[in-house]
């Protein structure tokens, strides 16, 4: 009888480095990943906080610039009121007594409305501000808008009411004076400065991609002092204050009146006063 044995063949080794070397590029690849993903999402969080912070900050800027506009045609509209007031004047069609026309134009003294400076320092002089915009032409266009703001404060609100009130007294100009000063040049000249911002802010909007809805909502949530509120106190207070000048001038009147009927010899315009040695 045969029998066959099988002997173990000892020329092949068991495949252990094969599956150690696999293990190894398994575990790399596993980490690769784990860094890239890890990295790659902390980077898109990264851009995405740095867009929403970017954004934020160009609608302060286009709010504040908005603001700034409403502000300049709250002014044109004093100054196109002082204008009118001027023209029923010359017209002859003033109706209430031409003691009181200084106090209607008075009243439209520019110099009221004051411009909010802080967005725009903040902008101007951080540097980290633009580097977060990021856009050349945004800031660039930005820059013109605070440009065209200071002009329209210095050849607009400052000149006209340097024109209403020439010395640092605050004495109020005779009214010839005051109907001298030409108004058509500032409505024109106020026109003019609020159609170039306005085109100028309109353009960030669209540099930014940002729409007058946005930025309703965004103006939504700051907190403010309710304006109408304040105009109608400041009505008020001018209200109050015309009658009582009113009252105070033919008071004066009145008592003139009488006290040359009482005094016909004396000098009540006290004329050559301080002649005297």
């Amino acid at each position: 009888m045969n029998v066959k044995v099988r002997m173990p063949k000892f020329g092949k080794k068991p495949n252990v480095n094969r599956s150690w070397v696999k293990e190894l590029l398994l575990t790399i690849v596993a980490t690769s990943i784990s860094i890239v993903l890890t990295f790659g999402t902390a980077n898109l969080i990264e851009d995405y906080h740095k867009k929403v912070t970017q954004r934020r900050m160009a609608m302060m800027v286009i709010h504040d610039i908005d603001r700034s506009i409403k502000q300049m045609e709250k002014v044109d509209s004093l100054i196109r009121c002082f204008r009118d007031v001027q023209l029923t004047i010359f017209e002859g069609k003033y109706s209430d007594p031409l003691e009181l026309a200084w106090i209607d134009l008075t009243n439209n003294d520019p110099d009221e409305v004051k411009f909010a400076s802080t967005t725009e320092h903040i902008f101007t002089s951080n540097v980290d501000t633009w580097s977060t915009i990021g856009k050349v032409d945004f800031i660039d266009n930005v820059s013109g808008c605070y440009i065209i703001r200071a002009m329209y404060q210095k050849e607009v609100i400052d000149a006209l009411y340097k024109q209403i009130y020439p010395n640092e007294n605050l004495d109020l100009i005779p009214l010839d004076d005051l109907l001298e000063i030409e108004s058509d040049y500032y409505v024109a000249c106020s026109s003019g400065l609020i159609n170039e911002i306005k085109s100028a802010n309109e353009l960030n909007k669209r540099i930014m991609e940002i729409s007058d809805k946005d930025l309703e909502e965004f103006s939504s949530n700051m907190v403010a002092f309710d304006q109408e509120d304040l105009d109608s106190l400041y009505e008020v207070i001018d209200e109050e204050y015309t009658q009582n000048m009113t009252k105070k001038i033919e008071a004066k009147k009145n008592f003139r009146k009488n006290r040359a009927t009482m005094y016909p010899n004396e000098d009540h315009g006290h004329k050559n006063k301080g002649n005297k040695k």
